[in-house]
């Protein structure tokens, strides 16, 4: 109780202003605020606006808008309670594998380098939490009804995340096929084991789904969740080199060191105690079931997010590696001390110093349609000029960033949630969407005002939103981050 207690409090220090004031957050999370929103006015996943990820976090979000309103607080508190779950699971597992203090200190690691930096409650976060769940039932001790309940709670995870799900079920497989021939067990056993999970993590999809299934059809839901992100969202990495927050040099390394040891760390751990397990297989004092099954699930996580590698998913699937390395370090008997004393004092500090940047960079407070909270300078600005010259619940397109939605109460009118236009149609319907909603103010960002190379092939699937905005609005505002304000000329429908 304490643990939750102690990571509640750490987070409401990073997510609310004293006493009781929202920061606005940011991040992939406001995809699913807006997709809430979508649904709060009626609107169909998948039909009419664009999704590519299961439904459950749009889910989930739409649950909270519904019962306690579309509110900035509300975002918030369900970061925090997501946190909160995450340090639960955490310590659960932790306290399986190595004694009570290595298990707090585990969990505070993962708490504060993980979690407390991304503060981004995306469908990764609440498919990995699932997957964990079934890690957990399945940790002490794996029959055939523990098998389905794992399977049944896999399917979970898919219907947050694809991939994650998968992923699990995958991780889980391998286990009991390697656990059978290290328990000489029989393959009666085994095949029942599979069938048991395989099918619970079917059936569990399939009853998840089921409204949807009926009415959008899987033939559409597939297309969506698989078709389209292979063809239009997945790449080997994004951004910088391996997904970094910033290019790599001498000169950012200091600020990449973090993430940087959780790169390195993850591969590593993985490999030595899957190494270990081999060792140890025959040993009756080593947990061999929970370390290698946790083995499994971390390396699988980590095979599948290379496929589209980025800081914030690594983060998203590190849990399984967190409590690895304290584990590995836990047994390290000579160096343990030291080593313990060294990281309580990093994470200390880490915890400290993320708090003060945090209210120091968003020390301004303003009271906006979506409710009080607490934001940056830059922001502040912005979301001032545009309140006051806009009414909640108009239409208003954001094209570079869903970010306004929010704090403005504000509506997209548009089938596309950005200016991003993967598909041709999709921006000539966002153009028609444009014009059939007379939407008075368009939010455009810089970047996507940049050229083609005239020497080679363009496949610049905005231009026909940027031809319409400059035919039919003036620039009225440019903010100090290079985005501008464009009100639509009555002259143009």
């Amino acid at each position: 109780m304490l643990v939750l207690l102690g990571a509640a409090a750490y987070l409401y220090l990073n997510l609310f202003a004293l006493p009781c004031t929202p920061y606005l957050l940011g991040g992939d999370q406001v995809y699913f605020w807006l997709d809430a929103q979508h649904m709060l006015y009626g609107q169909r996943i998948y039909q009419d606006f664009l999704e590519f990820t299961p439904p459950g976090t749009d889910l989930f979000y739409f649950s909270l808008f519904k019962l306690f309103g579309f509110r900035i607080w509300v975002a918030n508190a369900a970061v925090l309670a997501l946190g909160v779950a995450f340090c639960w699971i955490c310590f659960s597992l932790a306290i399986g594998l190595m004694r009570r203090n290595s298990a707090l200190l585990a969990t505070a690691l993962f708490l504060i380098l993980v979690y407390g930096k991304a503060l981004n409650a995306t469908h990764h976060w609440f498919s990995v939490l699932a997957v964990m769940g079934a890690v957990r039932v399945s940790f002490t001790r794996l029959n055939l009804r523990t098998a389905v309940l794992s399977g049944a709670i896999l399917g979970l995870a898919s219907f947050f995340n694809q991939t994650h799900g998968a992923a699990g079920l995958f991780a889980f497989a391998v286990f009991l096929l390697w656990r059978r021939s290290h328990l000489k067990s029989s393959w009666t056993d085994l095949l029942r084991n599979e069938a048991g999970l395989l099918f619970s993590f079917v059936f569990a999809l399939l009853v998840l789904n089921a409204h949807l299934i009926a009415t959008v059809g899987l033939r559409q839901i597939g297309y969506f969740q698989v078709t389209y992100v292979t063809t239009y969202v997945v790449n080997l990495s994004q951004g910088s080199l391996l997904g970094l927050p910033k290019p790599l040099s001498w000169q950012t390394l200091p600020a990449l060191t973090p993430y940087l040891a959780v790169y390195i760390s993850l591969p590593a751990v993985y490999l030595l105690t899957l190494w270990r397990c081999l060792r140890e297989q025959f040993n009756s004092s080593f947990p061999w079931d929970r370390t290698a099954l946790l083995a499994m699930v971390g390396l699988s996580f980590l095979a599948e997010v290379s496929l589209s590698l980025n800081w914030l998913r690594l983060y998203a699937v590190s849990l399984p590696g967190i409590v690895l390395l304290i584990v590995t370090l836990d047994q390290a008997t000579k160096l343990r001390r030291y080593v313990f004393a060294f990281i309580w004092i990093a994470v200390i500090g880490l915890a400290v110093r993320q708090s003060i940047i945090t209210h120091r960079s968003q020390s301004l407070r303003a009271s906006l349609p979506g409710g009080a909270t607490a934001l940056a300078p830059q922001a502040y600005e912005k979301l001032q000029w545009i309140m006051q010259h806009t009414t909640p619940g108009e239409f208003f397109f954001q094209a570079g960033w869903p970010g306004m939605y929010l704090p403005l109460q504000l509506r997209n009118p548009l089938y596309l949630n950005t200016a991003y236009a993967a598909r041709p149609q999709d921006a000539e319907q966002a153009v028609q969407q444009l014009r059939a909603a007379r939407v008075p103010f368009i939010l455009w960002t810089e970047h996507l005002d940049s050229k083609c190379d005239p020497g080679r092939p363009c496949n610049d699937g905005i231009a026909p939103i940027r031809d319409y905005l400059h035919r039919s609005y003036v620039r009225v505002r440019t903010f100090p981050d290079g985005d501008t304000l464009w009100q639509r000329t009555a002259a143009h429908p």
